[in-house]
């Protein structure tokens, strides 16, 4: 496997790339090197490297002629204008609660009766649910419902077009201290990745015997470029 450097200034002495290898220095228009760097590592030979250039937010590879024409092909498909998501989170307060369980939410019954299979729990109260739209690379921050509050960072997966990572998610809930002043209390924090047209499922509890939990039912889709 190749080894990934970074610099802050392009190489000045291309006399010591070996005889069968070229150099190339790509230039990013529209993704950062770093995550360039990430989509061209699997495809360097033993020998390869690639260099990152933050400043000129550009890589350059060594490697043989053969190798670069895959990372040229490779970074022209990939560095194009960031794909846009639509994201929807549904937050549900699952309990254990005596009496008849809730029906599952109708938009995903079959989910619903997963979740009862899966977990011990009677009922699921649907708490809020946002539907948003963002790019590659941007921060959403938005209310969720009246006492939630989401974040996250939507990144697209260079290896697997079929999925979605919202990086740093974060579920707090808004409380009032005994001065009456608002906090934000963590509820769920984690990184998760997302198949594209698939619900997924995040849970939180204090314990595995808690007779409350949160939930979070995951989906994200394509929308079109703005």
């Amino acid at each position: 496997m190749g080894r990934v450097w970074v610099a802050v200034a392009v190489l000045a002495a291309a006399s010591v790339v070996a005889a069968d290898q070229s150099l190339r220095v790509f230039k990013l228009h529209f993704r950062p090197a770093h995550e360039a760097a990430t989509l061209v590592e699997p495809l360097l030979s033993p020998e390869g490297s690639v260099l990152l250039q933050p400043s000129l937010n550009a890589i350059t590879v060594r490697d043989t002629p053969e190798v670069l024409k895959q990372v040229t092909e490779a970074l022209a498909r990939w560095d194009v204008t960031p794909q846009v998501y639509k994201v929807r989170v549904r937050v549900f307060l699952a309990s254990r609660e005596s009496g008849p369980p809730e029906k599952p939410a109708p938009a995903i019954p079959e989910l619903g009766e997963r979740l009862h299979q899966l977990f011990p729990f009677t009922n699921y109260q649907e708490v809020a649910s946002v539907q948003v739209t963002a790019a590659d690379g941007s921060t959403v921050e938005t209310a969720a419902g009246e006492h939630y509050q989401l974040r996250f960072v939507v990144r697209s997966v260079p290896q697997d077009a079929k999925r979605v990572q919202l990086a740093q998610l974060e579920l707090t809930r808004r409380d009032l201290d005994k001065d009456k002043a608002e906090v934000l209390r963590p509820m769920v924090r984690s990184t998760v990745t997302l198949l594209m047209n698939q619900h997924s499922v995040l849970g939180s509890a204090r314990s595995e015997d808690a007779h409350k939990a949160l939930f979070l039912i995951l989906l994200a889709e394509r929308a079109e470029r703005q």
